[in-house]
């Protein structure tokens, strides 16, 4: 499939970071990409946000690339496993390090209780 034709068997939409997570459990080590949707801000209709959809995605080894608009409520972002001998871009460095050290910290605070 050319990169820029939209899969529409590959939607998805969740309404929170526990169900997007859920499906990548499920299929990130069986499918090629997912398309996931969002509302957008102006709505007032409950999502999984941009920020917790990639932090997750990264956890399983995935990144997100194409953005799109499917309508004047909904938008669309193309998530996809990262390949192998890819470069982290520097914003997904980032966001992994402050991840790793969220999850140290807890860690941490865990120990002391």
């Amino acid at each position: 499939m050319a990169a820029n034709k939209m899969n529409t068997s590959s939607i998805f939409f969740a309404t929170n970071r526990k169900e997007w997570r859920a499906w990548l459990k499920k299929n990130h080590a069986k499918e090629k990409e997912v398309w996931l949707v969002y509302y957008k801000k102006h709505t007032d209709k409950l999502s999984v946000t941009y920020r917790e959809s990639l932090e997750e995605a990264l956890c399983f080894g995935w990144i997100d690339g194409i953005k799109r608009s499917l309508s004047e409520e909904e938008y669309t972002h193309r998530f996809t496993p990262r390949r192998e001998k890819s470069k982290w871009s520097p914003r997904n460095i980032k966001l992994a390090q402050e991840m790793i050290k969220k999850a140290d910290d807890k860690s941490r605070a865990d120990q002391i209780q």
